[in-house]
């Protein structure tokens, strides 16, 4: 209940300024997200799996349309270091992704499943 309070008491301090932007949210239920919006950009969900060993199995990484796709890779390689191991190749909708675009530019959406190939160096 108190956690719930603390959560409440920190949403209430959140306005939108004259923009429509979402000004440093944070979350303390993980200490993790910072998050300011700007017009134009969306949050997303993005889930992973890796074909052809079971190194990732439906990883989900929460996310900004402007996100370059390099960004949600080194996350993917932080919290899964064996993926280092491997040269990887990403997919999505049978499309290989282009690393240093943006989600927008890459065309995927929330969602969307990442395939993730991985070869022996």
């Amino acid at each position: 209940m108190n956690q719930i309070q603390l959560l409440q008491n920190e949403l209430l301090k959140y306005q939108f300024n004259n923009t429509n932007n979402i000004n440093n949210f944070y979350n303390q239920s993980n200490n993790t997200i910072n998050i300011s919006l700007k017009p134009g950009e969306k949050i997303m969900g993005i889930n992973f799996v890796s074909h052809g060993n079971q190194l990732v199995a439906n990883y989900n990484i929460v996310c900004k349309n402007t996100d370059l796709f390099v960004r949600l890779e080194e996350k993917l390689n932080n919290d899964f270091p064996q993926l280092k191991n491997y040269q990887t190749v990403f997919e999505v909708n049978t499309r290989k992704i282009k690393r240093f675009k943006t989600l927008d530019e890459n065309m995927i959406k929330s969602n969307d499943v990442i395939n993730i190939f991985t070869f022996d160096s």
